[in-house]
Order: C-alpha cells, then structure tokens, then sequence
C-alpha cells in the first residue's frame, strides 16, 4: 500500500513541474527565489572571472545571458500555461470511458 503514499507525495506542483520540464520529477521543493539564485549564482561567478579585468565586457556579457535568459523564461511561461489550460479541460471537460 506504500505506493499509493508515494502517489500522494508526488502530488505537488513541483513534482509535476519538473516531470513535464525534463522527465526528472525530482524530489528538491526550493522556494522559486532560492532555485534561482542557486542556478543563477555559478554562471554569474564565471562571468566575473572570466572578465575581472574588464566590467564593460563583462556588462556585455551579463546583458546577452540575461537575454537568452528571458527568452527562455517567455517560452517556458507560454508552455506552462499551455499546459495547464490543456489540464484544466482534460480533468473538466472530457469524459474518459
């Protein structure tokens, strides 16, 4: 009966969040703050190495990361929501058989 235990505990946006991003549906629940300054902090710390010496660089740098960034950031959100919608009408509105 364990199982259906474990069904529950996967029951969470996250859970569902990364299964649809990577297939990973891994167990890690961090604030959405502290995910990105997790994911965020390492490229970042590179960047400033990589152009310690040259902070116009470096801005340049920082500015086409955080494009690329927000692109993604767009393209996932309209996915989401896509996703959900889809979602939402299968659990409402179809009627399985």
């Amino acid at each position: 009966m364990s199982y259906i235990s474990d069904t529950y505990r996967r029951m969470s946006i996250h859970q569902i969040i990364s299964f649809l991003i990577d297939g990973s549906g891994t167990n890690e629940e961090l604030p959405y703050k502290d995910m990105l300054m997790k994911s965020c902090n390492s490229i970042y710390e590179r960047l400033d190495n990589l152009y310690s010496k040259d902070v116009i660089e470096r801005e340049k740098a920082n500015a086409d990361l955080s494009q690329a960034l927000d692109a993604y950031e767009y393209v996932y959100m309209n996915l989401g929501m896509k996703a959900g919608a889809r979602l939402i009408y299968q659990l409402l509105l179809t009627d399985e058989k």
